[in-house]
């Protein structure tokens, strides 16, 4: 697996309209071709919610 690292994304949370982020880490991909590998997600205004996660799956 590649170098890892993280992504922080400013967002509104579409069920409660609430300010926060969303923070994403990533595994680099060895090619090019390949999107990086989502090892992690994490939203700041609902931890245990996993519904915007696929947002960043490609």
């Amino acid at each position: 697996m590649g170098e890892r690292y993280v992504k922080e994304y400013s967002v509104c949370c579409p069920r409660t309209l609430q300010k926060g982020k969303h923070q994403v880490e990533y595994a680099k991909a060895t090619c090019t071709r390949v999107p990086d590998t989502l090892l992690h997600f994490h939203c700041t205004i609902n931890g245990k919610c996993k519904d915007c996660e696929r947002d960043y799956q490609e």
